[in-house]
């Protein structure tokens, strides 16, 4: 077992995407009837209908994956720790990780279930993605099966969703190792799985976590504050020291509690946005371990994800270069201010 040290370690979901171009598909809106301002769109498939699908890739994906692949790629020693299926796509998922410079000794293998598996729905309508996970051997993991050395050599943890009760105890067991043998950061990715289907185990994580990166549905779902400020204020009252929140193509919000910067997007041709909240939190964290200042943090989240917004797929448009990076923020305008507040 190598004995390397590396800055991140990467705890959560590996899968397989497999992407589906749909074009015979409808959308419709709804509001609730006591929100009046929270419309929420749907993508509907005729009942008993065979579709054709116009383009199809496949593709390694995974939240916690796609973060250790991207971090690699531009420069840091990752490391990824979860539980894939012993079959086709397992292999699959682990060689990429590995040919990536990404450490995979805390890769585990089970034939209880199939590795997980992403169904990412390309439609007309605009450049968001509808996604049917199912999480599969990711879930399957122990605290048990965690070998504290796994943690103890990364020196900071980011986790992402496991939604069930024995992943969330086993991604606790790492904060717990990170908050006990040494002084790294803890960075918290939830998704709206975690959110919605163990509410009170991604409370738990979240309070136990450093720096929080999450979407405008999801900080809503985890607060039940309607209002991205309102909502950032709840997280920061739960115990993280910063939080950031995307909000698609409207740009993304981040504060420590003493400073709330808002950013809009980078101007480029988007080609498929999947995988860009986790870019923009892998440029994010890069960031912050870097200890550049917070506007900076927030501009290299937005340029990560929009280089993979250039790209169909989660990973394929990430730079394998830090200068490459470097040279598009310096190059590339965005609008972004900065105000001191009071949270």
């Amino acid at each position: 077992m190598s004995k390397k040290t590396v800055d991140l370690a990467c705890i959560g979901s590996c899968c397989v995407d497999v992407i589906m171009d749909v074009q015979d598909v409808f959308r419709f809106e709804m509001m609730e009837a006591n929100k009046p301002d929270f419309i929420k769109k749907y993508t509907a498939i005729e009942y008993s209908s065979k579709l054709n699908v116009k383009k199809l890739k496949i593709a390694p994906g995974g939240s916690a994956a796609n973060v250790a692949s991207n971090l690699s790629n531009l420069g840091m020693s990752t490391a990824y720790i979860g539980k894939l299926g012993d079959d086709f796509f397992g292999q699959i998922s682990k060689n990429d990780l590995k040919d990536t410079g990404v450490d995979i000794d805390g890769c585990l293998f089970t034939k209880e279930d199939h590795t997980g598996v992403s169904v990412i729905l390309i439609t007309p309508f605009g450049k968001d993605r509808s996604i049917l996970s199912y999480k599969g051997a990711n879930d399957l993991i122990r605290p048990e099966e965690i070998k504290p050395e796994w943690v103890t050599r990364a020196k900071n943890l980011q986790w992402t969703s496991l939604t069930s009760d024995s992943g969330v105890a086993s991604i606790e067991k790492c904060i717990d190792i990170v908050k006990t043998t040494q002084k790294g950061m803890v960075f918290a990715c939830p998704s709206i799985s975690i959110i919605k289907n163990n509410l009170e185990g991604a409370k738990k994580l979240v309070s136990k976590s450093d720096v929080l990166t999450l979407n405008k549905e999801e900080i809503q779902e985890l607060t039940g504050d309607n209002h991205v400020t309102d909502a950032m204020k709840t997280v920061l009252d739960m115990g993280p020291q910063m939080v950031a929140c995307t909000d698609g193509s409207e740009g993304a919000y981040f504060t420590d509690g003493s400073i709330f910067i808002k950013s809009k997007v980078y101007d480029v041709d988007v080609v498929d946005s999947t995988g860009a909240g986790d870019a923009f939190a892998s440029g994010v964290i890069l960031g912050i371990i870097k200890g550049v200042h917070m506007e900076y943090v927030v501009k290299m989240g937005a340029a990560v994800a929009a280089f993979e917004c250039s790209e169909l797929g989660v990973r394929d448009g990430i730079p394998h270069d830090f200068r490459k990076l470097e040279k598009f923020i310096e190059e590339k305008k965005i609008e972004i201010t900065t105000e001191q507040i009071t949270m």
